[in-house]
């Protein structure tokens, strides 16, 4: 997944949103759609809350390599947290369509987090900016480095360094 290059233009875009997105919610969808193949909302309408929107969304791309995932409540903050628990998801929260496309040039991030009190113009810029913007390779050792914190724990073993103190890292003060 860390290793695909190219923009996101053209996939199926994974929509996840709370109540904050909902007056918004038709200039959204438009926006998205015109770089998408295609814009499913990814959202539990019984439940909307932004938990359960990343949920959604994150398992969702998780199943569907060919896709990304855009997701937005009031800060962003939320969603980006709860998105960044999923296995082979990277998803960053963005404030400016600078973000939007350095975590994508530089992070090849999958997820884009939005606060829907940053207001819909900037959000559209942001988007389009995540969407058009190519994942190159620039940084893929430390990218692949970030994938090994995804193991499971119990593949992991820990040996701890304990060191004395040899007497040059002993100060005495008077």
């Amino acid at each position: 997944m860390i290793r695909r290059l190219g923009t996101h233009a053209g996939k199926r875009i994974y929509f996840g949103y709370d109540r904050y997105v909902l007056p918004d919610l038709e200039e959204y969808l438009a926006i998205m759609g015109k770089s998408a193949a295609e814009v499913i909302c990814a959202v539990d309408r019984n439940y909307l809350h932004y938990l359960t929107s990343a949920e959604l969304v994150c398992q969702a791309v998780q199943a569907d390599p060919d896709s990304v995932g855009i997701l937005c409540c009031g800060t962003g903050m939320g969603m980006s947290i709860a998105a960044n628990k999923f296995k082979g998801i990277y998803a960053a929260r963005c404030l400016s369509a600078e973000d939007a496309e350095m975590c994508r040039t530089i992070n090849n991030a999958n997820v884009l987090c939005l606060g829907a009190k940053f207001g819909l113009l900037a959000n559209k810029d942001m988007i389009n900016a995540f969407v058009a913007a190519p994942y190159t390779g620039r940084k893929l050792e430390e990218l692949e480095y970030i994938t090994r914190f995804e193991r499971d724990p119990s593949d992991v073993v820990v040996k701890p360094v304990v060191e004395k103190p040899s007497s040059a890292t002993i100060r005495r003060t008077a």
